[in-house]
């Protein structure tokens, strides 16, 4: 194990020196092309292959091997729009340093990293990934914990070099297999020669060899490329297709939120990524990991806002029986409906808001009034109880808007997430302090005013009456017939559905919940949801091309998650990147 004293003097050194390399040559990486030569990996170690061509002959519908993605859309022009920087999130930092390292440090990150913001509906919103000298200071000290970590800090050197002297091919080999990992791509010349000067700082020091590779991981694990999503934009015009070790980290971050895995590697090395066929292949096979459901619960997580439920709080003298154990119970039902509709059964996305069955912990079956079957997350058969089955009849979803079940919130809410609608803002001076809810006055009255104002309505038609679908359900999730004011409730109203006008009645949440299903809106949502998380920022104007063909996808198929995951992957967009002069 390296000594401390020396972790403590270098650490900063060593990333001080790779880091202003990396600023000063920024961009340099230009493909599959600029890896640097090699007499290959030791026995046993990891190998990124020689890039080669391929004649992959009949593709059956591949995609061409122009260097410009096929794209055909009606009267647009290809743009796959701005490619941005990407931090790696938390969530996504964790996974990469087991991937890469070996070592679980997410408990340390979550409490060392600051946490992320929204932007855009999303915490992986590339603009919303700042990054500030808490981060750096924590990437630093997580830095040191994972080579700590490390139980076999020699056994795991030696799987990336067959020698550990001070030499040049001996800190070359090491630089450059373990740096494929850790940069998911090859080193550039510069890079290489960075990290090949950290083993000299420590050279001069008198320290061993495995304690000069121990400073070049923490170097590895603070320089940009590494804690980044970079890609090259090389001056031209317009687009290019992304190049194998691009595509092969668009493909694990998309389906993983990690790095790719050797059999990635390989396919990139071989530049075996360009076709619609090793694309869907990859992806099946991807999809059978554990590291697939994990990532698929974080974008519930995010498109969700589960994260509101963490200490929420209600007040007690309206809601007795509500506890932060009922809210994480709330939170745990969704996550496990989740995990059964789309992985156990493969089922079709728009199932989520229809599919009649509950997953409940005791104390949550009986919180909802139903016979508590067993011990942990036990499966309810819903179907005859019409108030429970659907996504928004779950408590975690049931907790928007606040004490007052604020029809504007959980409306709002379906209007942007469910159906990628956008209210414009209130006019100016505009009172928006809601009426109090009181002895003859409903929140269903309140929010039946606002759509009869002029001043209100033209905003608030379009997303409120959803909302009455859900009218009978109180802010701690529970489902009754009367308010605390004793106020009848009801739960009957309209879906104005997006792009035809149409007003769809409905008189209870199931039904509400029927139309959504059913509405191609809702799934054209989900599926731009999807890919916004997928590539790190809002849609605009110059994904339209590229939409239209994933959408066109994704509803001639069975409308899986599996079905969705290749339809992001083989769009256009998603395996091109702009580039500009």
């Amino acid at each position: 194990m390296m000594r401390r004293g020396l972790q403590t003097r270098f650490r900063g050194r060593s990333a001080w020196l790779l880091g202003a390399t990396l600023l000063v040559t920024g961009g340099c990486y230009t493909g599959n092309e600029a890896a640097a030569d090699t007499d290959g990996p030791a026995s046993g170690a990891p190998s990124s292959g020689d890039p080669a061509d391929t004649d992959d002959g009949d593709d059956s519908g591949d995609t061409d091997d122009s260097d410009v993605p096929v794209a055909e859309c009606d009267g647009m022009v290809f743009d796959p729009g701005p490619n941005l920087a990407r931090r790696l999130t938390v969530f996504e930092y964790g996974n990469t340093v087991e991937a890469v390292f070996g070592v679980d440090i997410r408990d340390e990150a979550v409490s060392l990293l600051p946490p992320e913001l929204r932007a855009d509906g999303f915490t992986n919103t590339s603009s919303g990934l700042i990054t500030t000298l808490s981060h750096i200071e924590a990437y630093d000290a997580l830095a040191g914990v994972t080579t700590d970590r490390m139980p076999d800090l020699a056994g795991f050197v030696g799987q990336y070099t067959s020698c550990q002297d001070f030499t040049a091919a001996c800190e070359g080999e090491f630089v450059e297999q373990l740096g494929l990992r850790a940069f998911r791509r090859p080193l550039t010349e510069d890079e290489r020669d960075a990290l090949i000067a950290v083993f000299g700082a420590a050279q001069d020091e008198g320290e061993t060899f495995v304690d000069g590779a121990a400073l070049v991981i923490q170097a590895m694990m603070q320089s940009p490329p590494f804690l980044y999503r970079l890609e090259d934009e090389r001056t031209g015009d317009g687009a290019r297709s992304v190049d194998g070790y691009e595509m092969a980290t668009r493909l694990s971050y998309l389906i993983w939120a990690g790095p790719p895995d050797e059999v990635l590697f390989d396919a990139a090395a071989s530049d075996a990524l360009r076709t619609d066929a090793e694309i869907e292949a990859q992806v099946d096979r991807m999809l059978l990991t554990p590291q697939a459901r994990a990532a698929s619960q974080a974008f519930v997580d995010d498109w969700l806002h589960l994260s509101r439920l963490d200490g929420l709080p209600r007040d007690p003298e309206r809601f007795p029986d509500w506890t932060t154990g009922i809210a994480d119970a709330m939170v745990d039902e969704t996550h496990r409906f989740f995990e059964a509709l789309v992985w156990d059964e493969s089922r079709p996305l728009m199932d989520l808001f229809i599919a009649q069955e509950a997953w409940l912990t005791p104390e949550l079956a009986t919180y909802y009034g139903l016979t508590p079957m067993g011990e942990g997350l036990q499966r309810y058969d819903v179907s005859d109880r019409p108030e429970r089955g659907g996504l928004f009849t779950q408590g975690s979803m049931l907790t928007l808007g606040g004490d007052e079940s604020s029809m504007v919130a959980r409306g709002l809410f379906m209007f942007e997430n469910v159906l990628c609608q956008h209210p414009t803002s209130p006019p100016p001076g505009v009172d928006t302090t809601p009426p109090p809810i009181e002895p003859g006055s409903s929140q269903r009255d309140i929010s039946e005013d606002r759509a009869a104002n002029p001043t209100c309505a033209g905003c608030h038609v379009q997303f409120e009456p959803m909302a009455w679908g859900l009218g009978r359900y109180q802010a701690d999730g529970s489902y009754a017939q009367t308010d605390s004011f004793g106020n009848p409730l009801r739960e009957d109203g309209y879906v104005r559905l997006p792009g035809t006008g149409e007003e769809v009645s409905f008189q209870n949440a199931g039904e509400m919940m029927e139309i959504l299903a059913g509405a191609d809106a809702t799934r054209e949502c989900l599926a731009s949801k999807t890919t916004q998380y997928a590539i790190g920022r809002a849609l605009t104007g110059d994904d339209d091309c590229s939409m239209e063909q994933l959408q066109t996808r994704f509803a001639e198929s069975s409308g899986t998650w599996r079905d969705l995951a290749v339809a992001i992957a083989l769009s256009p967009g998603f395996r091109s990147v702009r580039v500009e002069e």
